[in-house]
């Protein structure tokens, strides 16, 4: 569906990245240990397309980056390198898309200098460039169970950065469908009887957290929004069932928007959150099917489920040259990343050390002391 791709990623001297190129796919999972570098890449993604999008300011701001607070310049800079400026390059479609942050001269300001404003202004006017690109991302702190929801900061098929107007977006969804006929999803995604956008969400998350319907109000005048869910029984407020399917649906719902939408770039951070292993299986499962039909999908993980989710749904069809696994460590205070490809039965190319092999880590602990103990 999508004809404009991210196709290779360029960092320099940004955090614990000083200088970092990977290949981009269709989907791709980042993982590894804490504090290794997962998050600074997702960072560094979501600054350049701030920074495209806000060129004419001359200026970025990095406390507001998708709702992320990146703190101040001086401590995103890489710390050992006597260049301060950073450079970010994302290749699209073989073209360059380059942006070159600079330190202000108050070092406790909080935005960096667009110091390559004339060149993205001069790309822009490109066919294939990160402007033409709808970046939709879910922060891994998304709003918990609340009672009623208020409509803020409302952009376009956005559900917001910690799916706060996922009811919203529902509603305008639904709305939207019944004047636009053109606007449907991808038969691959169509598994609801009901031909409507609401109702293939509920299908999904009945298919991810079994059981499981959604009812949605919106008052316009009052300016909230009110979200019921059943699960095996009567529906409630969220604040009765948990964590769990409140942190799903804006996953959900933002990503069967981004496959009605060209050109779609969807980030989530930490899917896999307050879900039982199964659920985070069948996550994985669908969010590898979202990539298949079109939406290029970066996915932060610490789940082995939503790893072996996706490879099996890659595998299943036949797309597994289309996904990749970055895979982060930490050493010598330097960022590492093994990229690790898929092969066509969705077993992995390599398994590096720390890979998750924990479990058996801890199983052999287990046998070891029941060896002991007899």
């Amino acid at each position: 569906m999508s004809c404009i791709k991210i196709e290779k990623m360029i960092l320099k001297n940004f955090k614990c990245h000083n200088n970092f190129e990977t290949d981009i796919k269709q989907l791709n999972i980042l993982t590894g240990s804490n504090a290794s570098g997962k998050s600074s890449f997702v960072q560094a993604l979501l600054l350049a397309f701030k920074s495209w999008e806000e060129c004419e300011k001359k200026k970025i701001g990095t406390n507001k980056i998708y709702g992320m607070n990146l703190g101040i310049p001086l401590n995103i800079v890489s710390e050992d390198l006597e260049q301060k400026n950073i450079e970010i390059q994302i290749f699209i479609n073989g073209n360059e898309n380059r942006v070159v942050l600079g330190l202000p001269d108050d070092n406790d300001e909080l935005c960096f200098d667009i110091c390559n404003c004339d060149e993205i202004m001069e790309v822009k006017e490109q066919e294939c460039n990160l402007s033409k690109m709808h970046l939709f991302f879910l922060n891994a702190e998304r709003k918990g169970p609340r009672i009623v929801s208020h409509i803020n900061d409302i952009i376009p098929f956005s559900v917001g950065n910690t799916g706060e107007n996922t009811s919203y977006i529902l509603s305008e969804m639904d709305k939207f469908q019944k004047i636009n006929s053109g606007f449907q999803l991808p038969n691959d995604l169509k598994i609801s009887e009901i031909d409507r956008f609401s109702a293939n969400c509920e299908a999904w998350l009945n298919v991810i957290i079994p059981d499981t319907k959604i009812r949605y109000s919106v008052d316009i005048e009052k300016n909230i929004t009110t979200l019921m869910l059943q699960n095996q029984g009567e529906f409630h407020l969220p604040v009765a069932t948990g964590f769990g399917i409140t942190y799903v649906l804006p996953i959900i719902v933002q990503a069967l928007v981004a496959s009605m939408i060209e050109n779609s770039v969807l980030v989530v951070e930490n899917p896999e959150a307050h879900l039982h292993p199964l659920s985070q299986s069948r996550l994985g499962k669908f969010l590898a099917l979202i990539a298949v039909n079109g939406v290029q999908v970066v996915i932060e993980t610490h789940s082995e489920h939503i790893v072996d989710g996706c490879r099996i749904q890659t595998a299943k069809e036949r797309q597994c040259e289309n996904m990749k696994i970055l895979f982060f460590e930490k050493k010598d205070n330097n960022s590492i990343c093994h990229d690790i490809d898929v092969q066509d039965n969705g077993e992995l190319e390599e398994w590096p050390k720390g890979f998750f092999d924990q479990k058996r880590a801890d199983l052999r602990e287990l046998l070891e002391m029941r060896r002991c103990g007899e």
